[in-house]
């Protein structure tokens, strides 16, 4: 069986397709997966996806989780893929989310709570890839 992060970040989907998984909820095994390539427990991301770490504790791995904590959970997956294709690896993508960016004057992966934390978050990956230092 295919884990569910694998089953999103090696299979880009469209636009429409993530819209639909967002309204149907992402399994919480997803974030638990998700934290574990980011060397974190599932709930060390609760403040990003802005829920309780209690909250996100009493999910069984199969539960669909709500709309919004799925669409961001989406947005750190987005976000690792990203970083993951500018910087080589996954290992590489996962450490530069977790590290201070001088351009971006905080930690990656703690702006992408918000649309458009992680928006910057993707410009400046976007520089990176263009060879423009910030």
């Amino acid at each position: 069986m295919q884990s569910a992060l694998a089953e999103i970040l090696d299979h880009p989907m469209s636009l429409e397709e993530l819209t639909r998984l967002v309204r149907k909820g992402v399994p919480k095994r997803f974030v638990d997966e998700l934290a574990g390539v980011l060397g974190m427990p599932s709930y060390a991301l609760a403040p990003v996806l802005r829920t309780s770490e209690r909250t996100l504790r009493r999910y069984p791995p199969e539960k669909p989780l709500p709309p919004e904590i799925s669409e961001r959970a989406l947005i750190i997956a987005r976000a690792l893929e990203r970083a993951s294709e500018v910087l080589g690896s996954r290992q590489s993508g996962a450490g530069w989310l977790l590290e201070r960016n001088g351009a971006l004057e905080a930690i990656p992966l703690e702006l992408l709570d918000t649309a458009f934390g992680a928006e910057r978050v993707l410009d400046v990956l976007g520089r990176i890839e263009d060879t423009v230092y910030s």
